[in-house]
């Protein structure tokens, strides 16, 4: 019996330890580099974040900074919304780094209370599309003005 339950307890630490990204790959998935200047970056960030069923909580112009979340879902036993914040920075003549990082929340409610959970997001197509939108977005954005 000691052994299955240490068997248990290992096959549990392996499968949450695979999930863990180092920061350097993190970093690789919620970055981007995008061509175009700030104010257009931030306002398609704003942008893309509500056709994506966002409502913005936060937004800084002057720090680049913009935070908002979902509403909250019910999902089987559990309460679940997420959490988004996008960074936005000039560098350069005519490209803006963005960092966006992404939440889950979940609340779950028993007989015994409540209990909380939150994890980062890691999914690699969601920001690339996410990325690719926001681009698009700029894009339009720049060519109107012309």
């Amino acid at each position: 019996m000691k052994k299955i339950i240490s068997l248990l307890l290992f096959m549990i630490f392996i499968i949450g330890c695979a999930t863990t990204l180092p920061s350097s790959q993190r970093r690789a998935i919620e970055s981007r580099d995008l061509e175009g200047m700030f104010d257009d970056a931030f306002k398609s960030t704003l942008q893309v974040f509500q056709d994506y069923g966002y409502v913005i909580k936060n937004s800084d112009y002057d720090s680049g900074v913009i935070q908002g979340e979902t509403g909250i879902k019910q999902e089987w036993f559990s309460m679940v919304n997420f959490e988004m914040t996008a960074t936005i920075e000039q560098f350069g003549e005519d490209t803006v780094k963005e960092r966006l990082s992404l939440i889950k929340k979940t609340k779950t409610s028993s007989q015994y209370g409540t209990q909380e959970s939150s994890k980062m997001v890691s999914d690699l197509e969601l920001f690339r599309k996410l990325y690719d939108d926001i681009q698009r977005e700029m894009f339009v954005r720049r060519n109107l003005s012309k």
